[in-house]
C-alpha cells in the first residue's frame, strides 16, 4: 500500500511542475509580446533625422521614408534603404506615446 501513496505523489509533483512550466511559458511570451509592440511604436514614431541601428551594427539617420521602407544616411552621399523590420535598434530613443490609455 505505501507504493501506491508514493506513486499518487509523484504524479502529483510531476504535475505541478508541469503547471509551473506553462506558467512561466505564457508569462515569458507576454513580456516579449510587450517588447516587440514598444519596437512597433519605435519604428512607427521614426521621424527623418532620428538615429537607427541596422543588422551588423551599422549606425545611421532616417533621410526618408518609402511605403514600408526606410532610407538611412550611413555616410555622406551614401543612402541606403532598408525594410522597418529589419531596424534593430534606436539611437537616443523617445518613449512612444502610449496609445492604448493608462497603463
Amino acid at each position: 500500500m505505501n507504493t501506491a501513496a508514493q506513486a499518487g505523489s509523484g504524479n502529483l509533483i510531476f504535475m505541478l511542475m508541469i503547471i509551473v512550466f506553462m506558467i512561466f511559458i505564457i508569462w515569458s511570451g507576454r513580456g516579449q509580446k510587450k517588447r516587440e509592440a514598444e519596437r512597433q511604436a519605435q519604428v512607427d514614431a521614426l521621424q527623418k533625422g532620428d538615429g537607427v541601428i541596422l543588422p551588423g551594427g551599422i549606425v545611421g539617420t532616417v533621410a526618408g521614408f518609402k511605403d514600408n521602407a526606410v532610407e538611412v544616411k550611413i555616410a555622406e552621399n551614401v543612402k541606403i534603404t532598408v525594410l522597418k523590420s529589419g531596424i534593430v535598434g534606436f539611437l537616443n530613443p523617445t518613449a512612444p506615446v502610449n496609445k492604448g490609455g493608462a497603463k
